[in-house]
């Protein structure tokens, strides 16, 4: 087994990456892919690539307009599938298993030879197959996650290989692409703002005993040009946004708050990465009930002084507990989030934690034979229910319904999932169940969101039930004005087409009769 390549061992990892998830091909658009790709006509309009290209984005009134590195993905697969979402999740099918395969080499290299093969190969698989990573390969608008992740291994290829030989237009070369594949990283999302630190960590714990000026500037210039961009993504902001019009708040209220409730969720996150259950599409303090604020605490606290520990017995343990730790904290809601907590915010950091477990695996070549062969055999059982209930969560984010019917069950509390459960119903004709599920959403609210009694009011109409159905579009134009003006609501990307052209008969009919009476 020892004599096979390892180029051909991380062909097998992307291939098995790959077939894992071919089945979201034949998916539909969700969530925030349906406002991206559907919704909104800006990835289709070529004239729209300079702007995104420069980062004059960030300026305009766009839906992930701080992303420009994502948006740039998804116009490259506009301009070839136009609205087919097959295509769209082919692209993040064929990177989640490009990434697979770079994160088994990138462990292979940096393992003490020999013996690293195996247990990087065994890692990679187990995270090409963990469930928490079907969000961010599953929904094309979260594929923000997977580029970043490719942009930060990327980068790490390149310093690998940076000051290796002498010749300074190739190691100026090197220093600028592994620049450049940060930068592309934090564009796509903000947790690219780990890229540099974790470049940082890689040369002190590999390569600080060589030259140190070289080295010096290639981290300050990375720090400096992800730093650039992280400025300009907050400075430069649309002065008026009909698509943003709530900023997220902060967990709990204020910084004090939030301190006390994210150790429960880092426990909960930890739970989920050893025993994936109840995933869940909206997290929220439902989810949090049986994580208390002292065990959680405590339990964190272990964690990491278990990682300090390991890290000062091997520098790969070290390494990847940096990338985990790294990756989170940007997404940690230290600075507030829209999403407390979400499935795809782990993409980046289990790639840490596979090299800590692929370090784990190499350190069990010391056991005597039947304790590799359990240890071994423990993996290979992991590894095959972590596929299978990847396989079987892909359903969940196959289709709109799909998605909402189990995120009420799974987070009964949820006005997200309600909501959308409502719409999803409606759009499937089944209008008695989404008037059903609207008023869920109105009594978790008390009324106070708009969109739920908007929805409630085209389910009744489908109904016949057209007195109930007026009184709930006045509560709707009561609570936010807009719904008087669908044409406003499709440009802030609430509704769709669709739903516009319904709720704009609900307009002039109300209407009407306000001039007749």
């Amino acid at each position: 087994m020892s004599c096979v390549r390892p180029p051909l061992l991380a062909l097998a990892v992307a291939c098995i990456a790959w077939l894992l998830y071919a089945p979201t091909l034949g998916a539909d658009f969700v969530w925030d892919a349906r406002a991206k790709v559907l919704g909104s006509d800006f990835i289709h309009n070529p004239a729209n690539l300079p702007d995104v290209i420069t980062g004059r984005v960030l300026t305009r009134d766009v839906l992930d307009n701080n992303r420009p590195g994502n948006l740039l993905s998804l116009m490259v697969d506009a301009a070839i599938w136009g609205k087919r979402p097959a295509g769209y999740h082919a692209t993040s099918v064929t990177l989640h298993a490009v990434i697979c395969g770079m994160l088994f080499l990138l462990m292979a290299r940096l393992l003490p030879a020999p013996g690293g093969t195996w247990p990087a190969f065994f890692a990679a698989v187990m995270y090409a197959v963990h469930p928490l990573n079907v969000e961010a390969v599953s929904e094309v608008s979260y594929r923000e996650d997977l580029l970043v992740t490719a942009s930060i291994l990327a980068a790490l290829f390149m310093a690998m290989e940076f000051m290796r030989r002498p010749g300074i237009w190739r190691n100026a070369m090197l220093g600028a692409g592994c620049c450049a594949a940060l930068v592309y990283g934090v564009s796509a999302k903000e947790n690219g703002a780990a890229g540099p630190l974790i470049l940082a960590c890689y040369w002190l714990l590999w390569r600080r005993r060589e030259r140190v000026l070289p080295w010096a500037g290639l981290v300050i210039a990375a720090f400096a040009v992800v730093f650039g961009f992280v400025v300009a993504r907050f400075t430069m902001v649309p002065q008026h946004s009909a698509v943003f019009t709530e900023r997220p708040t902060q967990l709990g209220g204020s910084l004090g708050q939030t301190l006390l409730i994210q150790p429960r969720i880092w426990a909960m996150e930890w739970t989920q990465i050893i025993f994936p259950h109840d995933l869940c599409a909206d997290y929220g303090a439902y989810s949090l009930q049986n994580f208390v604020e002292p065990i959680s605490a405590e339990a964190v606290g272990l964690i990491v002084l278990v990682q300090i520990f390991l890290g000062f017995r091997s520098r790969v343990f070290a390494f990847g507990s940096a990338i985990f730790w790294a990756g989170l904290l940007p997404v940690s809601n230290l600075m507030p989030l829209y999403r407390p907590m979400a499935d795809r915010f782990l993409y980046l950091p289990l790639t840490g934690l596979a090299m800590v477990l692929a370090r784990g695996l190499y350190a069990a070549r010391r056991l005597p034979g039947w304790g590799r062969v359990c240890v071994y055999t423990a993996v290979i059982l992991c590894i095959g229910g972590g596929a299978a209930v990847s396989f079987f969560r892909e359903r969940v984010w196959h289709d709109s319904l799909a998605l909402w019917q189990d995120t009420a069950a799974v987070n009964p509390g949820s006005y997200t999932a309600a909501d959308n459960l409502g719409w999803a119903l409606a759009g499937a004709g089944r209008n008695g169940e989404a008037a059903e599920a609207f008023r869920r959403a109105i009594r978790m609210t008390r009324g106070k969101e708009a969109d739920a009694w908007a929805g409630l009011a085209l389910a009744e109409d489908a109904e016949g039930l057209r007195m109930f159905s007026d009184a709930a579009y006045g509560q709707a134009v009561s609570l936010d004005v807009r719904y008087g003006h669908p044409e406003e609501l499709m440009k802030a990307l609430v509704i769709e087409s669709d739903v516009a052209g319904k709720l704009e008969v609900l307009v002039k009919r109300n209407t009407k009769e306000a001039l007749t009476k």
